[in-house]
């Protein structure tokens, strides 16, 4: 595939929490003797669900890159993605008027659609994501900037999309790296619970994110 110019950063790989689960081992805490990589000991269900983002991204991403595809149909498919983004995102947001840029929890079709736009295969397209950005009237330095004017203000159906089983381990990880109690600001006090990572705890759990 003939590729544009580009530079150097453009060539960089955006790390997903999926690429380091596949490339890092096991603590020697788990066993002395094991060398697995830690995804090979999740269970099948998280491996079916991040195999399945895999297989889904790279689908996307030889829609993006089809070689002999002409700049039109390039820069069509390209919106067509970013409009789904949009429509992702709003499904995932709560409130009437919904903002693209409020945090919220990531869904499976979201984390994929972005990791396939992102990538550095679909990044090589300069041309083509500038003339979706000036269509847009936005900016094409960052994925933020192109969904800066979205086109998908209001989606019929509300229903929650599947969680990102990444989304989801980031933020048991997250949960983990907290302190289970914070240090007292004085020297005769006693260390405090950490209500912080209870609350978290409790509203993953509450909100059926966690089972």
């Amino acid at each position: 595939m003939p590729r544009e110019e580009t530079s150097n950063e453009e060539l960089a790989e955006i790390q997903t929490i999926q690429m380091y689960l596949q490339e890092i081992g096991t603590s020697s805490l788990i066993s002395e003797m094991s060398t697995e990589q830690v995804y090979r000991l999740l269970p099948p269900g998280i491996r079916n669900c991040m195999r399945s983002f895999y297989i889904i991204k790279k689908w996307i991403m030889a829609k993006i890159v089809a070689p002999k595809l002409g700049l039109r149909a390039r820069q069509a498919r390209m919106e067509t993605l970013l409009q789904a983004l949009e429509v992702a995102r709003i499904r995932s947001l709560e409130g009437p008027v919904p903002q693209l840029d409020t945090p919220c929890v990531r869904s499976f079709v979201e984390a994929v659609i972005t990791g396939a736009i992102v990538s550095t295969y679909s990044r090589l397209h300069q041309k083509a994501w500038q003339n979706v950005a000036m269509v847009r009237n936005a900016q094409c330095d960052s994925l933020p900037s192109l969904l800066a004017r979205p086109k998908i203000r209001s989606v019929s159906s509300k229903e929650p999309l599947t969680v990102d089983m990444g989304w989801l381990i980031e933020r048991i990880l997250d949960v983990i790296a907290m302190p289970d109690t914070v240090e007292a600001t004085t020297l005769e006090g006693q260390n405090l619970i950490n209500f912080d990572k209870r609350r978290y705890v409790s509203y993953y759990h509450c909100d059926g994110i966690i089972q």
